[in-house]
């Protein structure tokens, strides 16, 4: 879940209190399948929302009858917004009291928390009322109290995997494994339109680098900026592609230093899309280098080839779930050093990127690059 300091604080040190207190008043009782509703909590950032699509599916073919409500953050129900598992959608709004009252209103048979640390949708989870009520157990984080069934989140193990886990455990069958977008024609006739804009030949493969890794504010998995510059030019110079740059709102200052100390001109499009109108871009691409983020995992999910740079991050749980996938790490014994999104194991250096990104060096990332435009 992405949240600044302060919010981490509360989380933990009010949290974990209150999960343990309201626990003594738990029920364990289960309630006769088929479930009539089912809520999901995803208050993520990006990837784990794309993350959990398989196990969301899963529970949506074991239950066709029922209907399935996902409470999410803007940005995940933007991404959600055409997505057939799904019937009802709940943007969630801080502080999260508010949201209480309307939730046990709605009587769900289970809620279902995709988080993994924070307590704040277990909490939520408990606040529903549903008599069901599953998540992770994750190490140390004392949120499992509140949940009727807690099934282990293991470390090291790919992501897609632990969401699933929660599938097996409500005996669902799982037979599909693959990464879903649903962008629409809308946003595949945007793509298109601003690339004429930007005077790109409709003919010209697209390389798409996106330079800004992580949550706001936090740049420790991001690759350094000369080297995406020098990045740029050696694709260009070799293979003739268009270099397209892409990121939030409040990435474009870094795209912008790229693009203007590259040699060729790249076509800036970070702070211009919306989740559907990125994935119909990363579509389009024949190749994607990024860091672990959230959109690494939506070009994935596109079927777009993934080139994914990891330092702070395990690959083995948050590498590019996809068939076209290469994974360039870092070469320092403490990597991987990050499990639940925010306890980094370094501190950053001045610019706040981490050294262990330090070590992954342009040509190692060229020659990925060559396998797949060679």
């Amino acid at each position: 879940m992405q949240s600044n300091r302060f919010q981490q604080y509360l989380d933990r040190y009010l949290g974990i209190p209150l999960c343990g207190l309201l626990s003594l008043f738990c029920r364990r009782s289960r309630v006769p399948a088929p479930p009539q509703k089912i809520l999901f909590i995803q208050l993520s950032a990006l990837g784990d929302t794309i993350l959990a699509v398989p196990a969301i599916r899963a529970i949506r073919y074991a239950f066709p009858d029922a209907e399935i409500t996902m409470l999410a953050s803007r940005t995940n129900l933007i991404y959600l917004a055409n997505c057939p598992y799904i019937d009802k959608r709940i943007r969630f709004l801080m502080p999260g009291h508010r949201m209480v009252a309307p939730l046990r209103r709605e009587r769900f048979d289970w809620a279902i928390d995709l988080e993994h640390w924070p307590r704040l949708s277990a909490l939520l989870t408990y606040a529903t009322g549903a008599p069901v009520r599953i998540g992770f157990r994750t190490r140390g984080q004392h949120r499992h109290f509140l949940f009727t069934e807690a099934v282990p989140h293991i470390q090291g193990q790919h992501e897609v995997r632990n969401f699933l886990d929660i599938a097996t455990q409500l005996e669902c069958l799982v037979q599909e494994f693959d990464l879903e977008v649903w962008y629409d024609a809308a946003a595949r006739m945007w793509v298109r339109e601003i690339l004429i804009q930007e005077q790109v030949p409709p003919d010209t493969a697209i390389v798409v680098l996106h330079p800004e890794a992580g949550r706001r504010g936090e740049p420790r998995r991001r690759w350094h900026q000369e080297n995406y510059v020098a990045l740029a030019d050696a694709l260009v110079e070799r293979f003739g592609v268009q270099i397209v740059l892409t990121g939030a709102p409040d990435e474009v200052n870094l795209s912008e230093q790229i693009a203007a100390q590259i040699k060729h001109r790249a076509v800036i499009l970070a702070g211009k899309t919306d989740v559907n109108q990125l994935a119909a871009l990363f579509s389009d691409a024949v190749l994607v280098v990024s860091g672990n983020c959230g959109p690494m995992h939506l070009a994935a999910a596109t079927g777009a080839p993934v080139i994914g740079l990891h330092g702070p991050t395990n690959p083995a749980q948050w590498g590019p779930w996809c068939r076209d996938v290469s994974i360039v790490r870092a070469e320092m014994p403490c990597s991987p050093c990050l499990n639940l999104g925010f306890e980094y194991g370094c501190q950053a250096l001045p610019d706040g990127t981490s050294p262990c990104m330090r070590t992954i060096g342009l040509e190692r990332v060229l020659r990925e690059c060559e396998r797949f435009l060679g």
